[in-house]
C-alpha cells in the first residue's frame, strides 16, 4: 500500500481555471472522498491522479515517486498501478463478466483462479458467463470494481460510481463496495457530489471548492467544525443565525449558547452562528421560546425534518430535525428553543 500526495495542482481548459492549487495527502490504506458540486473539477483531479490528464502546474506523488511534475517527469497511467472505476462501470458489452474482469490480466495458469477469487470477493460467484446487459446496475458496478482490482493495484479511483443507481439500491451497493475495498486494503479515492455518500463511506473527506481543497478532515470533524459559514451550509443542513460572541458565549434570538469553536478575535464580536437542525427543539406556545409556524413536515420514520417560519425578521425560516418523527400539523404555531454548543465565525461587513 502507498500514500498519495498532490501539491499545488492546477489545470485550465480554454482559459478557464478549474483547479487552482490542489493540495491533498491521502495516507496509505485509507479511503478519501473528494466532495464538490457539479463542475467543481472533481473528475479532472481524479483523471490527473490516474494519468489520463496532465496538470498545468504542481505535482502528483504515489508513495515517494513523483509520477507527474507538470513539466518533465511523467509516468504513464498503465505504469501507476491504479485501478479506475468510471461512472456507470463502462463494461465491454461484447464480453461476458468473466472476460471483463480478466481484461487487464496477463494470460497464464493463474488467470482463471484470479477471476474466480474476485467474483467471490464482490459477491457475484457463478455469474461469470453472463453478459453486462443481463446484470442489474448494482451488479455491473461490482463487476467494474472486480476488474479494477484484478491487477492488485496500489490505488483504486472511483468516479461517481453510484450516480446512476436508484436510491434504494445505492445504499446497499455502497456498503458492498466499501467492504470489498476494506478487504483488498487498497488506498482508495472516491469523487462524489453526494454528501451522504462521502460522509458515510470515507475515512477522510476533502471538499473541493473554487478550485482548491477548502477543508480536508474526518467526516465527523467536517460536520461538527466546518472551516467557514459557506462550508457549514454545504455540508448537511444548518441554520445560520446572527449573534454576538463574548467570552465564548453567543447571544442570539434563540438565546445564549456556549461557543465550542470561534475563529475571530479573542474579545469576540458580531458573528454568524451555526445551529444544526438537531439542536433545535419544538414546543407548544405555552412552553415559551421563539414563536413560529410549521411550514412543511417531511416524515422519514426514524426522524422528521420540519421547516418553521419564525415571527419577526431576526431568524427567518429554520430547519428542525425531530428524532422519532412526532406528528405536527401544517400551520400549527409552535415555540422554538436551542441547546448545545455552537460554532461561530466573525461577521464580515462589506466595505
Amino acid at each position: 500500500m502507498k500514500s498519495l500526495t498532490t501539491t499545488g495542482v492546477t489545470k485550465e481548459f480554454s482559459g478557464h481555471s478549474v483547479l487552482r492549487g490542489v493540495d491533498l495527502e491521502v495516507p496509505s490504506g485509507s479511503f478519501l472522498a473528494i466532495l464538490g458540486a457539479s463542475g467543481s473539477g472533481k473528475t479532472t483531479l481524479l483523471r490527473i491522479i490516474a494519468g489520463f490528464e496532465r496538470p498545468d502546474g504542481g505535482d502528483v506523488r504515489l508513495g515517494q515517486e513523483v509520477v507527474d511534475d507538470a513539466h518533465h517527469q511523467f509516468v504513464p497511467c498503465e505504469k501507476r498501478r491504479i485501478g479506475y472505476v468510471p461512472q456507470e462501470g463502462a463494461l465491454f458489452p461484447h464480453l461476458n463478466v468473466g472476460r471483463n474482469v480478466a481484461f487487464g490480466l496477463a494470460r497464464g495458469p493463474h488467470r482463471r483462479g484470479r477471476v474466480q477469487e474476485l467474483m467471490e470477493l464482490v459477491g457475484l460467484a457463478g455469474l461469470g458467463r453472463r453478459y453486462p446487459h443481463q446484470l442489474s446496475g448494482g451488479q455491473q458496478q461490482r463487476v467494474a470494481l472486480a476488474r479494477a482490482l484484478a491487477t492488485e493495484p496500489d490505488f483504486v479511483l472511483l468516479d461517481e460510481p453510484f450516480a446512476s443507481l436508484d436510491a434504494a439500491l445505492r445504499a446497499s451497493v455502497r456498503a458492498d463496495v466499501l467492504q470489498v475495498l476494506r478487504l483488498a486494503g487498497t488506498t482508495s479515492i472516491l469523487v462524489t457530489h453526494d454528501q451522504d455518500e462521502a460522509l458515510s463511506m470515507a475515512d477522510l473527506v476533502g471538499v473541493l471548492r473554487h478550485g482548491v481543497i477548502a477543508q480536508l478532515d474526518t467526516p465527523s470533524e467536517l460536520y461538527r467544525h466546518p472551516a467557514d459559514a459557506e462550508l457549514a451550509q454545504f455540508l448537511g443542513e444548518s441554520n445560520l443565525v446572527e449573534g454576538v460572541v463574548e467570552q465564548m458565549t453567543a447571544t442570539t434570538a434563540l438565546g445564549r449558547l456556549p461557543v465550542e469553536l470561534w475563529s475571530g478575535s479573542t474579545g469576540g464580536g458580531d458573528a454568524h452562528v451555526m445551529i444544526r437542525p438537531e439542536q433545535l427543539q419544538i414546543g407548544d406556545m405555552a412552553s415559551g421560546g421563539v414563536p413560529g409556524t410549521i411550514e412543511s413536515y417531511e416524515y422519514f420514520g426514524h426522524d422528521a425534518v420540519v421547516h418553521v417560519r419564525t415571527e419577526g425578521n431576526a431568524l427567518g425560516d429554520l430547519v428542525v430535525r425531530i428524532t422519532g418523527g412526532a406528528p405536527l400539523t401544517l400551520g400549527e404555531r409552535v415555540g422554538l428553543s436551542a441547546s448545545g454548543e455552537v460554532v461561530a465565525w466573525p461577521k464580515i461587513t462589506p466595505p
